[in-house]
């Protein structure tokens, strides 16, 4: 009887210390410093990123508004210290395709941001974060149709006040500056695609019927920051003229994206000009910028192919500026902030306002002048989907590797206009249900690419080979069959 007692009383032992090691550490937390001990809040932290780097993300979120409760207890309900379990709570909600709480918690993050971050870096990057979820919720497609509109003007006007809250900080030749331009350059593609402006865009974002009056002032508002960025890279950073190559090649993809070809392809001559190492004179590098200011949208091409033809119904709203959103109003900061857009100005953009040169304050050339060609490198030799934008996930998923049974397989040729031409089905699988392939053939229609360039002109590309997996289309529980053409 004994022995059987010290038996009982080990495998006892055993099964204590087995249940201590796997219950959660805050129940031993609780009796050792009390309910609403802030000391609690480590260990909350630590076993929150613990659960969200093993995928367990509800789990995460109690751990998070626990330990935010308890810095409000302790710290007051504005209290900064809640700050990073709120991001982490919002990070997981996006994890579980939770957007409609992880919009709540950003809204409240937000308040508590304003009031407890003062100016500086902390400052921009908040509001970069802030700009770049506004951005995510549109391209998910979250809002009711009236709301999006609204949304807009929040990812715009948190990137505008992040990029016054750079020059503040960081002043207005800083490298610094560009986070928040990137931002703005990205809000400009999301406006002109819901406006049925332009080609694809990422994303499940409605598109409103195309106005074509809207169409040169948008493609005007997003050109101006494309200037503003290239400038800076070039007068103010002195970047390498490959970099230089990059902004006008980008200038060139937004006139390009928009329907502007004529101004897209001065724009990439540019380029090419500088890739073949030539010197960019002075009057020949504002030339396009001037151009394409006078003359945009003269000629927008906007055909069937660019029109929408969405699966949900096409979101209608208003293709006037909001009041107070994207609408520019923003009052002129420092006089010597004011650099490099002089001609740009007239958009009256907040960008301009901005990064506004002084009248008759000549631009710096774009390269020391030589007699003496510069190394030469190679753009504009391969077709590029657009929009190419840092920040943007393409607008369809190319899977990398050999193909797999289910996987659709088409090969095509990027025409000198940039649309998919001579589209072959190589592996078309059936599906059952009503959503198939189709849908990616489609949106590849609806796309625009850079188109390559020989001796200074757009050209056919050489054939190109995409495969996709059933991701792009697949219904839950559909089975796929693969058949060959």
């Amino acid at each position: 009887m004994k022995v059987f007692s010290t038996g009982l009383a080990l495998s006892t032992a055993l099964t204590v210390a087995t249940l201590t090691l796997t219950v959660p550490m805050t129940w031993a937390q609780d009796g050792l410093f009390g309910a609403y001990d802030p000391r609690q809040q480590e260990d909350l932290w630590n076993e929150a990123i613990y659960l969200q780097s093993s995928g367990q993300h509800s789990e995460a979120i109690e751990k998070l508004k626990r330990a935010a409760h308890l810095s409000r207890i302790n710290d007051g309900l504005n209290a900064k210290s809640q700050l990073p379990y709120l991001r982490a709570e919002i990070v997981s909600h996006r994890a579980l395709e939770q957007l409609a709480m992880a919009d709540e918690r950003q809204a409240y993050l937000s308040r508590i941001e304003s009031t407890t971050i003062p100016s500086g870096p902390e400052k921009v990057e908040a509001l970069l974060a802030q700009a770049e979820w506004h951005q995510y919720a549109l391209l998910q497609n979250i809002d009711e149709e009236e709301e999006t509109t609204a949304r807009m003007g929040k990812a715009w006007n948190f990137y505008r006040r992040a990029l016054n809250e750079s020059i503040a900080t960081y002043g207005e030749e800083s490298e610094a500056l560009i986070p928040a331009l990137e931002g703005m350059v990205r809000a400009q593609y999301l406006l002109a695609g819901h406006r049925g402006i332009g080609a694809a865009m990422p994303g499940k974002m409605d598109r409103d019927a195309t106005n074509y009056a809207a169409g040169k002032a948008t493609f005007k508002r997003g050109l101006s920051v494309l200037v503003a960025m290239q400038q800076l890279n070039r007068d103010s950073l002195g970047v390498s003229r490959e970099i230089q190559a990059e902004d006008l090649l980008r200038m060139g993809d937004w006139a390009w994206w928009t329907g502007n070809r004529m101004n897209a392809i001065s724009f990439y001559q540019e380029a090419l000009s500088l890739a073949n190492g030539e010197n960019l004179a002075e009057s020949e590098a504002s030339a396009s910028e001037e151009n394409a200011l006078d003359t945009a949208n003269d000629e927008l091409e906007i055909d069937a192919e660019s029109t929408p033809t969405s699966d949900a119904p096409e979101t209608e709203i208003s293709n006037t500026e909001p009041a107070g959103t994207i609408a520019p109003t923003v009052s002129t900061l420092n006089a010597d902030v004011q650099k490099g857009l002089s001609e740009v100005a007239k958009l009256q953009d907040p960008v301009v306002e901005a990064l506004e040169d002084d009248a008759g304050q000549p631009e710096s050339e774009m390269a020391a002048s030589s007699t003496e060609p510069y190394p030469a490198f190679r753009i504009l030799d391969i077709p590029v989907a657009l929009p190419a934008v840092p920040g943007f996930d393409p607008v369809l998923d190319i899977k990398q590797g050999e193909p797999a049974e289910g996987d659709l397989v088409v090969s095509f040729n990027i025409s000198a206009t940039g649309k998919a031409v001579n589209l072959e089905r190589i592996q078309f699988p059936l599906v059952e249900g009503t959503r198939g392939p189709e849908r990616v053939l489609r949106r590849l229609k609806k796309m625009r690419f850079r188109p390559v360039f020989e001796d200074g002109k757009p050209v056919e590309s050489e054939t190109i080979t995409w495969v996709f997996e059933p991701k792009h289309w697949a219904m839950p529980g559909s089975v796929a069959t693969e058949a060959s053409t």
